[in-house]
């Protein structure tokens, strides 16, 4: 019997749809605005629209944590609350990995073997990530695995597709090169102090075995990358968890952090008080346009069963920077689906937050 497969697709920011208006010359940023007496009843909550998604920080507050910071205002909902983060918490291995190239502990010009970072790669479990990164990449392969075991990737190529296509096994990789306290220093520089290392490929595989020792994931992540036949073996003869047991064991075993610790690391990315590898973390994050006023935009989303998180940094030539942050978890599976289905209007919406003055005031009427 086949081992279940069960998609825990990664997010990318393809869906986005970025538009902006100009606002104000940048100023200090100003306290949360206060929601008004008279503050309008919320819209209908939904998924299909910008609205919709304010609408539903409103009716499931117990799901949904946000922060917004423009510079010139600034919003928050259950920032500082412990939450599923998905792969969002990729940026802090991205962090990890640019301190590392500042110190020259790593080379981004360095040849890995293919093999290196295919031995992370759990087939079934990452929605296609890995795949179509070798795609882009350019390196060929049987929709499985590299078709010349001997073929190299540059390390900083293979560290893009973790945040373009949002690779499980490059964080892992990083994890397992650098180390966790290289994890915890990087998190730290950013102003995330209580950052636990998480592993993605060890989180899927849990998912899959409800028998292994699920409070030690990182273990089992690295017998599955080093113990070749343990790796055929895993997980052939096991039930498939049930709808209810999957957002359950996402929730709980998943990366965690709060709004707050995602905002602390995109502001320090942002205003640049990150410091050493701030350019290279900056140049990996920003590989898409930029709505106006701002020239530059850093993005990585995440989602897992029941879980959505998305984070961005912007950044102007004027100096002007903003910060958005949303966490939503608990959604059942047709929520699920319909979130993903309409990642453009929830990704709209955080893009008008960064760049149209009128969305935080209707925000802190939510919040």
């Amino acid at each position: 019997m086949r081992r279940p497969m069960i998609l825990m697709s990664t997010l990318t920011v393809t869906a986005l749809v970025a538009t902006g208006c100009a606002s104000a010359e940048p100023a200090t940023a100003a306290p949360s605005p206060a929601p008004a007496d008279d503050c309008p009843a919320p819209p209908a909550a939904g998924f299909d629209t910008p609205d919709g998604w304010i609408g539903l920080a409103a009716e499931r507050p117990e799901d949904i944590a946000f922060v917004v910071d423009t510079g010139d205002s600034s919003v928050a909902a259950r920032a500082d609350r412990d939450q599923p983060l998905a792969s969002a918490v990729k940026v802090v291995h991205l962090v990890a990995y640019a301190r590392a190239v500042a110190d020259g502990t790593l080379d981004p010009d360095e040849q890995v073997p293919v093999l290196d970072w295919q031995r992370w790669y759990a087939p079934g479990t990452d929605g296609g990530a890995h795949i179509a990164a070798l795609n882009r990449l350019g390196i060929p392969n049987d929709g499985t695995s590299p078709l010349d075991p001997a073929a190299t990737v540059r390390l900083d190529d293979m560290v893009s597709a973790m945040v373009r296509e949002s690779d499980n096994g490059v964080p892992d990789y990083l994890r397992y090169r650098l180390g966790d306290d290289a994890l915890r220093a990087a998190a730290s520089a950013a102003g995330w102090t209580d950052f636990t290392p998480p592993t993605l490929v060890g989180t899927n595989l849990g998912a899959l075995d409800p028998t292994v020792d699920r409070d030690d994931l990182w273990s089992l992540a690295q017998r599955f990358a080093f113990d070749a036949d343990f790796r055929a073996g895993y997980a052939q003869n096991v039930t498939p968890p049930d709808e209810a047991a999957i957002l359950a064991y996402y929730d709980r075993y998943g990366p965690r952090g709060s709004a707050d610790d995602l905002a602390r690391v995109y502001r320090a990315v942002a205003d640049g008080s990150l410091g050493a590898g701030v350019d290279d973390v900056r140049r990996q994050l920003e590989w898409q346009s930029a709505p106006e006023p701002f020239t530059a935009m850093g993005f990585k989303g995440g989602n897992l069963p029941g879980v959505l998180t998305h984070g961005f940094e912007f950044r102007g030539d004027d100096g002007r920077t903003a910060v958005v942050v949303w966490l939503t978890h608990g959604l059942d599976a047709a929520d699920y689906g319909a979130a993903m289905e309409n990642l453009a209007a929830h990704q709209q919406l955080l893009v008008d937050a960064a760049t149209d003055p009128a969305v935080v005031p209707r925000l802190a009427c939510v919040a």
